[in-house]
């Protein structure tokens, strides 16, 4: 019986299994019978990649650069769980974040994958009037797809709570209190539990026909960083937390 569910389960291919999306993303997969996780990573002798595929994840070497291996990752998939990276460091990380996008479009393709899922972001030069290069190269890349004709489900993720912790925005104080690094004065943003998303974008998959097609934007809440700081310091007293204070040199006038 177990076997016939393993040969009857629908291969999804997921892009950035080792990572912060896309390893929730695999972890929930794995634990629905109906799915086969394929992953694929740059070295797949990674602590990460091991763990997987220690539990069951078939692991694939690959890169966004290598067309030739994102095909092999996609082929035979049922779908597919795309996020692109972005190399800020990089004076041309657009470009490439497009170019790696509009790859793995194409692989996709190709290989007749029946649903892609993307982790895209807004197009602020688009629908602002400015740019804002990290958000509109992955908006690029999601209008591709869509032209291109792909059965897409495009999934958008606000700021992760993990952020707290994964890049260091709490610090302690010299009076023992917390600050919270985020300088962002009154406003409300949303934000989620990154870990939690993995069984929102599963059932994604499970219910291909009732997200084909459209845009799901992420949210388990959304508060200013005050209302942030005052549940932090309701639910971890006697800490006290507190809000990075807007500097001159931070306003926009």
């Amino acid at each position: 019986m177990t076997q016939s569910l393993k040969t009857m389960a629908k291969v999804i291919t997921v892009f950035g299994a080792t990572g912060a999306q896309g390893g929730p993303v695999a972890n929930a997969l794995l634990a629905d019978p109906e799915f086969k996780v394929r992953i694929v990573t740059r070295s797949a002798s990674s602590a990460k990649a091991k763990a997987l595929q220690e539990r069951g994840a078939e692991v694939v070497e690959g890169s966004f650069d290598d067309p030739f291996s994102l095909v092999r990752a996609l082929q035979g998939a049922h779908g597919t769980f795309v996020m692109t990276q972005y190399f800020i460091e990089r004076p041309d990380f657009y470009q490439l974040e497009i170019q790696q996008g509009k790859a793995v479009a194409d692989a996709a393709q190709a290989a007749g994958v029946e649903h892609v899922v993307f982790s895209s972001l807004d197009a602020v030069q688009k629908t602002m009037g400015f740019p804002c290069l990290l958000y509109d190269s992955k908006a690029h890349v999601e209008e591709y797809m869509k032209t291109i004709g792909l059965p897409v489900t495009v999934v958008k993720y606000p700021l992760y709570y993990e952020s707290y912790l994964s890049l260091r925005l709490v610090k302690k104080l010299e009076d023992d209190t917390y600050e919270i690094g985020y300088a962002i004065e009154g406003a409300a943003m949303h934000a989620v539990s990154v870990a939690d998303m993995g069984f929102a974008v599963r059932e994604i998959f499970k219910n291909r026909a009732e997200w084909l097609g459209r845009t799901v934007g992420f949210s388990g809440g959304k508060h200013t960083i005050q209302q942030h700081a005052d549940i932090l310091s309701k639910h971890l007293a006697p800490n006290v937390f507190k809000p990075t204070k807007v500097t001159p040199t931070m306003t926009v006038s």
